[in-house]
């Protein structure tokens, strides 16, 4: 005779379980633990687990990636809420039913990876490119969206999904930087600050965090709307009006390449910014003014890269 609740053991800890009410089922209820890495099993007594009751691993921080079976079938409101160390969660690609609010303040997360769920297979490491684009832009539909509505497993990755992600984007971007400033002082949301100055900052940096992050992973996205994002980035650079871009760049990516990339290529870096970027690099960012040096070298004049070393740059 099946027990009506149980745990079941992970490498640093338990998970906690109980029937449905059906009894066909195993349901998570709860855990505890100091796992980073999590793999929900797919049965468990012999039954499948087919569902994650709500804040079942609320502000669980040591979390950083969790595997869920193909088996699963409902995940609750607030699961994953406040988990805010967890980067990656890999769902079999088939119909859930969703809570609201599943990944709230979970800032961290950049891949919601989908695998195919046939013959009911744990998933594998290995992603092509594009697999690992739609990872990318699934997470960011919760963190920089707000668009629940755009977190489909099984579509995730269609030509309607990606148009459907474009158009909420396309939302954000246009959206006036002071748009919601009043409510939120009216209410008292404080957390970026009170002053309208911090808040458009605040506002802008989001919507360059959401241009970087369409161009790093293009897939499906139109000629257009790259030109647009692009010119969004190169219009807050350093010695513009305003420079969000260099900001988040600097001070959120200044050890990877990738995003320095992405801020040359669309052309970010120029012969009047260049100086005032390495100066306010410092000392800090060796690897990456070095790159902006030799990016420099091939691109924007004909001077040896090795003498650019006695500018006092360094």
């Amino acid at each position: 005779m099946k027990r009506n609740t149980g745990s079941w053991d992970t490498p640093q800890g338990s998970l906690h379980y109980l029937l449905d009410e059906e009894g066909k089922g195993i349901v998570i209820t709860g855990y505890s633990g100091r796992d980073t890495q999590l793999q929900i099993p797919g049965q468990i007594e012999g039954l499948p687990v087919t569902g994650i009751r709500k804040k079942t691993f609320l502000s669980r921080k040591q979390l950083r990636r969790v595997i869920l079976p193909p088996t699963m079938e409902e995940i609750g409101d607030w699961t994953f809420a406040y988990c805010t160390n967890l980067e990656s969660v890999w769902l079999a690609r088939k119909p859930y039913r969703l809570g609201s609010q599943i990944f709230m303040e979970c800032p961290g997360i950049h891949q919601l990876v989908v695998y195919e769920a046939e013959g009911r297979n744990l998933p594998t490491e290995e992603m092509d490119e594009i697999e690992k684009q739609t990872a990318a832009l699934l997470a960011a539909s919760t963190v920089l969206l707000d668009a629940e509505y755009l977190m489909n497993p099984l579509e995730a990755g269609t030509s309607f999904w990606l148009q459907q992600w474009d158009a909420r984007m396309q939302q954000v971007m246009q959206a006036g930087d002071s748009e919601g400033y009043t409510k939120m002082i009216l209410c008292g949301e404080e957390d970026v600050g009170s002053s309208l100055e911090l808040y458009l900052n605040h506002k802008r940096k989001c919507k360059v965090r959401l241009a970087l992050l369409r161009l790093m992973n293009p897939v499906g996205l139109s000629k257009e709307n790259s030109e647009e994002l692009e010119e969004y980035l190169r219009s807050r650079t350093r010695g513009c009006e305003t420079e969000e871009t260099w900001e988040v760049i600097l001070k959120e990516h200044g050890h990877e390449q990738e995003y320095f990339e992405v801020f040359t290529k669309v052309g970010c870096v120029t012969e009047e910014n260049f100086d005032a970027l390495l100066t306010d690099m410092g000392s800090q960012y060796t690897e990456m003014k070095a790159f902006l040096m030799r990016y420099k070298e091939e691109n924007m004049t004909g001077k040896d890269f090795f003498e650019t070393l006695s500018l006092g740059n360094w």
